[in-house]
């Protein structure tokens, strides 16, 4: 193997991958919801949880999430919120719902 194709190899391994999803926030709960478009769900917690609500209200759920980072982008959260269109979301220790 060259070096190029070395680099190229680990460059491909680590990229980040932004993918579609629907989020649904439960503030009160500090839940995040997640559906990706093969529809597997995946819950998360958030202390921004009002926030996201409001930026996923105002893009009837679009976003973007990148699970190497944690990170969940909602374009037009600023507009909705005033704040950043980036959340952070953090493992649910338990199943919150069935």
């Amino acid at each position: 193997m060259t070096m190029s194709e070395e680099r190229t190899t680990s460059t491909t391994d680590q990229r980040e991958e932004w993918v579609d999803v629907t989020v649904t926030a439960l503030p009160d709960l500090h839940l995040v919801r997640i559906t990706s478009t093969d529809g597997d769900v995946q819950e998360y917690l958030s202390a921004e949880a009002d926030d996201l609500a409001a930026a996923a209200e105002h893009t009837a759920g679009t976003a973007q999430w990148c699970a190497k980072y944690r990170q969940l982008l909602v374009p037009g959260a600023l507009a909705a919120t005033g704040r950043h269109p980036f959340f952070k979301l953090h493992p649910a220790s338990l199943p919150l719902s069935a």
